[in-house]
């Protein structure tokens, strides 16, 4: 699939903004089957999502869209599932979920399933959605789980 069709396909699926840049952090538009949450703390997760991620998907590659006109498929064993520099989206090739790493400290998880594992490897995820007044109050690093 060219990356045309992809972007159209993530607009079309998860309401991608078109050329980069995705999914509304403030104001009152909501996308059903996702949440954002503090980078640092989903940070630490990292292995136990991409394991999911391919035990719940059947997966071992994803598509990868980074913000400096990068488009591939990449092994998710060489993915990069963490804020580096770049924004960077992930997902599949049925579109079933999507990870978007942003400059916003902020880590936007969509899919059902995916969402629903996250819940269950990390009980106290409710304590770390992200909040756009973020560079005002940062996390408190003693309730990390």
């Amino acid at each position: 699939m060219d990356e045309d069709l992809i972007i159209l396909e993530l607009n079309a699926r998860w309401q991608w903004r078109i050329p980069f840049g995705w999914i509304p952090i403030t104001g009152g538009e909501i996308i059903a089957d996702t949440e954002i949450y503090y980078a640092e703390y989903f940070d630490f997760f990292e292995p136990e999502i991409t394991t999911a991620i391919s035990r719940i998907y059947n997966l071992t590659e994803v598509y990868e869209l980074v913000e400096d006109g990068q488009m591939g498929i990449r092994p998710i064993a060489d993915c990069t599932f963490f804020y580096d520099g770049l924004e960077r989206l992930y997902t599949d090739k049925n579109f079933q979920f999507v990870l978007y790493f942003s400059h916003e400290t902020s880590v936007t998880v969509g899919g059902k399933e995916l969402l629903a594992e996250i819940h269950r490897i990390w009980p106290e995820y409710k304590n770390h959605l992200w909040q756009a007044d973020y560079w005002n109050q940062a996390p408190n690093r003693e309730n990390f789980y």
